[in-house]
């Protein structure tokens, strides 16, 4: 029935999904043996998700780190299921709270359905019943062979308006100005809507206007998630003792005082110790655990002001960061701070081809191995980088 696969396995995708249910402070269904419930979704951070579970129901459940848990939840109307791991509880700004894993899947469970797109809002689409009388409907999702339709409200059965494999027309409303007159067929039922598919006869201007609408409104939901989405990640509105951070608080410290100055983006200061130890001779090292917000105002402290980025010639992020992931902290540095400088992203060396092309497309110069740690290799790319940008 479906044409496109409604399964969600992108990182960023799967992070914006659970934005939303924080956002709207939503819950998502735990099973554990014979064991189920809800639990509400405080947090979303770039490896886990935050839940309201107490150390009652975990002690209850018998939860320890590395449990496997079956995850369902519905966004955009959509339910979706995923297998993930229990990481451990704790607090959450005194609330007690559960660790569960980032997933690396979300399986659809209706993909038979017209629902590659779902609106914010349902739109208005009158639509004729098999009486041919017209009645106010709303289509509440849509697909590239057809739409789900809600009849009116107070409606007690579907199958006394349309029945399974009914022909109808509909008006589809995409704005106040503009509609869309669309033969369809009843394909199936869901519990509030019918699966309307277009007619094989179906005037082909018409279903290929549909289309380009379709291909359009996806386009820009897709660029309104990308403006919304947090990639430091994102706690519930109303979450008790919730402090919003609107830059962040910590400043650079400056290892080896020489220039040039390489600044180094890293969780704790384990790597950007072992880096100045091996390079301190011929750079500098500043090192800065950087929280969720940019990374400029942060940098006063190294000359770096509205206008020039100060003392530092060059950026490596590592690939273990306080907050996010050093792809998403480059793409930010890069497009959203107007970072003229070179970039390093540094990680393992495991599939250091792919993660080099990756590194590329987010804005880096280059992927740095650095574990293993090769002083020589890491010398050579630092001198051919600065000479290249000098």
């Amino acid at each position: 029935m479906g044409t496109r696969n409604l399964n969600k396995d992108e990182p960023e995708a799967i992070r914006m999904v659970f934005q939303r249910l924080c956002e709207g402070e939503e819950s998502v269904r735990l099973t554990f043996g014979q064991l189920s419930g809800e639990f509400k979704v405080l947090a979303e951070a770039p490896d886990r998700i935050i839940l309201g579970i107490s150390d009652v129901e975990r002690g209850q459940w018998r939860l320890k780190p590395g449990a496997k848990l079956t995850l369902k939840l519905v966004d955009r109307g959509l339910p979706y299921e995923a297998v993930v791991d229990f990481e451990g509880h704790g607090k959450l700004h005194g609330m007690e709270a559960g660790h569960i894993a980032m997933p690396r899947l979300l399986r659809a469970m209706d993909t038979h359905r017209f629902a590659e797109f779902v609106p914010d809002r349902p739109l208005p689409c009158p639509f004729a019943d098999q009486h041919s009388n017209v009645k106010d409907g709303f289509a509440l999702a849509f697909g590239e062979d057809g739409l789900e339709l809600a009849p009116p409200e107070g409606t007690q059965s579907l199958s006394d308006l349309l029945r399974l494999n009914a022909a109808s027309t509909v008006e589809l409303r995409t704005t106040p100005t503009e509609r869309m007159v669309l033969e369809v067929r009843v394909a199936y039922f869901t519990d509030r809507a019918w699966g309307l598919r277009l007619s094989d006869g179906a005037d082909r201007l018409a279903v290929g206007q549909y289309r380009q609408w379709l291909m359009e409104a996806r386009h820009q939901q897709a660029n309104r998630d990308r403006a919304r989405f947090s990639p430091g990640g994102l706690e519930s509105p109303r979450l008790p003792g919730r402090r919003e951070v609107l830059l962040p608080t910590t400043r650079p410290k400056l290892i080896v005082d020489r220039d040039p100055l390489v600044l180094v983006l890293a969780e704790g200061e384990a790597f950007p110790a072992r880096l100045a130890e091996a390079i301190g001779r011929k750079f500098g090292v500043a090192a800065l655990d950087l929280g969720p917000g940019p990374l400029k105002p942060t940098l006063a402290d190294l000359g770096v002001d509205g206008q020039t980025w100060g003392r530092i010639r060059l950026v490596m992020i590592h690939h273990l960061l306080r907050s996010g992931t050093a792809l998403e902290r480059c793409r930010r540095t890069v497009q959203e701070e107007a970072c003229p400088l070179p970039i390093l992203i540094a990680g393992t060396e495991e599939e250091s081809d792919l993660k080099r092309n990756r590194a590329a497309a987010a804005g880096a110069v280059d992927y740095l191995v650095v574990d293993p740690f090769h002083v020589l290799a890491v010398l050579r790319t630092l001198d051919e980088t600065l000479k290249l940008f000098g």
